[in-house]
């Protein structure tokens, strides 16, 4: 059984893989994600499920259990909130390291401040995401890890390697969009000048290019010659309608924001459309094992999707967006149930432990 890495980066859109160089030089696909930001959106890629998306958490089966079942070590590295052990991303996996430490937490002051535009400019100003994301480990540091682990377990092995570093503000210290840009850009965004709106762009491309940097000298370090698979959880906004970034609570799923790379040394990516929640069968058949049947994804190597699915769930309300090669459908900010085997899921606010909520409004995700 062949060894397997899942490489995920924040925030990568698929119009700007050239700006990554290394991976670009593979066989690319556009894919569509399941949600619209982190948590949503690789909780139904690493479970391959909508109602994982719905819930905004992990359920098994999860593509790290099915490996390990069939006898892989599965070796799990994540150094963001949004993928905490309380949402069940550990499910699954022999090792599984998250990073994120108890430092840098917010309030109830902050939550109370980011529910409300006029206040979530105060709260930004004194907690801006340069503080926020500095709380976190460098890609170096989490590949470091990566490849230590990697090398020393016995194989076959999976390995899922999430990367921070093409988030926002695209850099540290000198590399980063100022602080008075990112707060222009999110609050003001009508009002940024031409010149502004280069700043961010190119910050953008140089967090791409080092990101890409980063994954080439994980892939050269690691033994074996793996098959790896890359994608991202989202893309960002840049001003196309109206917004930058990826703002969670407006639950949008604009074009830019869903439409993700796929990249691939090994697998063969010949579908017309595919979901990011087809990356489980494409990893299933690559170790020649059978999918499990609570999966939504396809094998897109020997079947076609006929539509994608994207889910953008926000506290008890959701936006949906259906797509075919004829139309796109969206349905915004909707109560939104799906049954499955006669069980009715629902989209709800999770509840989470005091710790996890301050790390999450540390980096933005005000709930």
């Amino acid at each position: 059984m062949n060894d397997i890495v899942l490489i995920t980066a924040d925030s990568v859109r698929y119009d700007y893989i050239e700006e990554m160089e290394f991976l670009s030089g593979y066989q690319t696909q556009s894919g569509t994600t399941v949600g619209h930001y982190t948590r949503p959106s690789l909780a139904g890629l690493i479970s391959s499920q909508y109602q994982a998306t719905m819930k905004s958490a992990v359920t098994g089966p999860t593509i790290p259990e099915v490996l390990s079942n069939a006898g892989y070590t599965t070796i799990g590295l994540a150094p963001s909130p949004q993928l905490d052990e309380v949402f069940n991303f550990n499910q699954g996996f022999d090792k599984y390291e998250n990073f994120v430490d108890a430092g840098n937490r917010g309030s109830d002051r902050r939550e109370i401040l980011g529910q409300f535009d006029l206040l979530r400019k105060v709260y930004h100003r004194f907690f801006p995401p340069h503080a926020k994301m500095s709380d976190l480990p460098t890609d170096e540091t989490v590949v470091e890890q990566a490849i230590e682990q990697f090398n020393e377990a016995t194989g076959p092995r999976f390995m899922w390697v999430h990367l921070m570093g093409s988030h926002r503000p695209y850099g540290r210290g000198d590399d980063a969009i100022s602080r008075s840009l990112d707060r222009k850009a999110l609050f003001s965004p009508s009002s940024l000048k031409d010149s502004e709106h280069q700043q961010i762009t190119s910050a953008y491309k140089d967090a791409l290019s080092r990101v890409d940097t980063v994954i080439e000298n994980l892939l050269m370090e690691l033994d074996g010659d793996p098959t790896f698979i890359f994608t991202s959880d989202h893309g960002d906004e840049f001003g196309e309608e109206g917004y930058y970034y990826h703002q969670p609570q407006r639950r949008r799923t604009a074009d830019k924001l869903v439409t993700v790379p796929i990249v691939s040394n090994d697998i063969s990516l010949t579908g017309d459309r595919c979901s990011l929640l087809d990356i489980g069968p494409m990893i299933a058949n690559q170790a020649d094992i059978d999918p499990p049947a609570e999966w939504n994804g396809i094998d897109i190597q020997s079947g076609s999707r006929s539509y994608t699915l994207t889910i953008a769930p926000w506290h008890n309300t959701a936006s949906l967006r259906l797509a075919t090669n004829d139309y796109t459908v969206t349905s915004t900010d909707g109560r939104v149930s799906m049954a499955e085997s006669g069980t009715d899921i629902h989209v709800e606010r999770n509840e989470q432990a005091e710790e996890v909520q301050e790390r999450l409004q540390d980096l933005g995700y005000v709930e």
